[in-house]
């Protein structure tokens, strides 16, 4: 029996990723070149579990929009059983996605993004369908103009906004500086709070796989 997910619950994708971001912990990742089939009936049986809470998470390994053409058939029939089971579905994502009928299916978005002003337009119109969280991940560049401009550029939006810890990388020690400097807004520390459906068909309590599977 699987143990209760202590905030929410996610799905990890492994579709690949148009970018090659300096900080990706996928690429170290055991499960980089895990490519097996996703076994629906364990995916159905886990949201059936914590149905309760409500809504699962999608995010990657890589990222869950990539190819969207070529896995719209993986998201069709994610949504089929979500639907069915009356949950929610938020994403994770990089992937500047203009597909209106892709979106009025989501609950809520978090774009990650490095620089807010390239991600203005998308958001601009990602507002009209879904809820969305801007997700931007401290770095050492990471500086006080940029975060500044995050939170203008999130209240004009009137998008949720939130700053994550750096993992298995050096920030220069910034991310404790603007949490300290800016107590108002959410500062995400690193860790684990999701129990994960992981791409080999695997559950687990933790992201990094340091322990065994459910």
């Amino acid at each position: 029996m699987l143990r209760t997910a202590s905030t929410n619950i996610s799905i990890i994708t492994n579709f690949g990723c148009a970018l090659s971001c300096p900080y990706c912990i996928w690429k170290q990742h055991p499960m980089l070149h895990e490519k097996r089939p996703t076994d629906w009936y364990r995916v159905e049986k886990f949201l059936k579990t914590y149905r309760q809470l409500g809504k699962v998470s999608v995010s990657g390994g890589g990222d869950p929009l990539f190819r969207y053409a070529v896995n719209s058939d993986w998201w069709a029939t994610l949504f089929r059983l979500t639907e069915r089971l009356d949950m929610k579905v938020d994403v994770h994502t990089r992937e500047r996605l203009y597909e209106d009928n892709f979106w009025l299916r989501i609950n809520r978005c978090s774009l990650s993004s490095d620089d807010i002003k390239e991600d203005i337009e998308f958001l601009t119109y990602l507002i009209t369908l879904a809820n969305v969280r801007i997700v931007h991940v401290v770095t050492k560049k990471t500086t006080t103009t940029l975060i500044n401009t995050y939170i203008d550029i999130a209240k004009q939006l009137n998008c949720q906004l939130t700053f994550k810890e750096l993992v298995g990388y050096s920030d220069g020690r910034k991310y404790k500086k603007y949490k300290t400097l800016y107590p108002n807004y959410v500062f995400l520390d690193k860790g684990d709070y999701n129990l994960y459906y992981m791409p080999d068909n695997t559950i687990r309590s933790t992201f990094l796989l340091k322990n065994s599977s459910y």
